[in-house]
């Protein structure tokens, strides 16, 4: 799968890092053009498979994109996001808990891992989650994901009484 990935960077002309290792002064061997995928490269390439909707392939890419920068709060939550897509909630959960590590103040991170939870039946928990994705919405001033965090809250608080009822 790396060799493709690898493939998919020159074809879609990715900028990427170029190197040239020279050759030792008594050899006759010709240069060798090398080329390294940066995290971002690889990030690019896995917002590609899942706009796509191939979820593996997006997931290694990112996976890749991980390994070269695990401080990259952006491919965990996006990580996140195909593992959901692909029904491996436990798998999404970790990683959107790795973005929030990452950065604490990740709204979108928080309003993935409150519907990770809801798959998992966690209820408290995603009211929790997109109660944190609202505020942090309301304090970047992203209005439009605020509203939309407090109608999804609404509606989650009313499935919980409903439950609570029975």
């Amino acid at each position: 799968m790396i060799n493709f990935l690898y493939q998919a960077i020159t074809i879609a002309s990715i900028p990427l890092t170029m190197g040239i290792i020279p050759k030792p002064a008594s050899s006759n061997a010709p240069l060798v053009m090398v080329s390294q995928a940066s995290s971002i490269d690889f990030y690019r390439i896995g917002e590609d498979f899942l706009g796509k909707k191939d979820y593996k392939a997006a997931i290694e890419a990112y996976t890749q994109a991980i390994k070269l920068n695990p401080n990259f709060a952006e491919a965990h939550q996006s990580r996140c996001l195909a593992k959901l897509a692909i029904d491996d909630y436990v798998a999404a959960l970790v990683d959107c808990n790795s973005a929030i590590r990452i950065r604490p103040n990740y709204a979108d991170a928080y309003r993935i891992r409150g519907t990770v939870r809801l798959y998992l039946k966690d209820i408290r928990a995603t009211i929790n989650d997109w109660q944190t994705a609202a505020n942090l919405y309301n304090a970047q001033g992203d209005r439009a994901s605020f509203e939309y965090m407090m109608s999804r809250l609404k509606n989650v608080q009313q499935e919980l009484q409903r439950i609570q009822q029975r």
